[in-house]
């Protein structure tokens, strides 16, 4: 668990969390959370991650201190760092059934329980990829950037033979969907990086 929902609507959520610097969620991490209509779970695309006030306020004055030391500054950055993350849905799962890429049927409630998908979940995912369609209408996510992300950490999820042939199906979906806009294809196309060892 990495989190916990704050609040939620049909098409987006957001969860807090406290997490140290180096466990905190990247942008465009596919992410999971249940609902209680028929034991579904609620798949979603971090689109942002907001850090908030630290309480104590010494993130504050380590950053305005003319002599602030080296060892107080790695210690705020170890403490455990408070982050909103909003989420963009874009599929779920009723029980054991298939992956639906489309909306929930009902937005998660308040303090549901909040995990990042394994590698596995997120090849599962995407081997098909309707949910693209949802991500390009999205109003308040960068939506391009936030494409380009999570097909590279899908890429990177498969095994290295397989990698290529990921980022090509997905450059013809993109071209089916954004017919007309070769311009728009070829900058997120550009914004996909994934590791191409063999």
């Amino acid at each position: 668990m990495i989190g916990r929902v704050i609040q939620a609507n049909m098409r987006s959520f957001v969860f807090g969390t406290r997490v140290p610097e180096s466990d905190v969620p990247v942008f465009g991490a596919l992410v999971k959370t249940p609902i209680r209509h028929r034991q579904a779970t609620i798949y979603g695309l971090i689109y942002d991650i907001a850090v908030n006030e630290d309480d104590d306020g010494m993130t504050r004055m380590l950053s305005v201190a003319e002599d602030a030391r080296e060892e107080d500054i790695d210690w705020q950055r170890s403490r455990l760092i408070p982050l909103n993350v909003n989420v963009l849905c874009v599929g779920y799962r009723e029980a054991d059934g298939p992956i639906r890429r489309q909306f929930p049927p009902q937005p998660p409630i308040a303090l549901n329980e909040i995990e990042c998908c394994e590698n596995d979940e997120l090849i599962q995912f995407t081997q098909r990829l309707d949910h693209f369609q949802l991500v390009l209408d999205a109003r308040d996510a960068p939506c391009d950037e936030l494409l380009a992300a999570s097909i590279s950490q899908a890429a990177d999820a498969r095994e290295a033979g397989l990698r290529r042939d990921f980022v090509v199906a997905c450059g013809r979906e993109l071209a089916r969907l954004l017919m007309g806009d070769s311009l728009r294809i070829e900058q997120i196309i550009r914004r996909i990086r994934w590791d191409e060892r063999a």
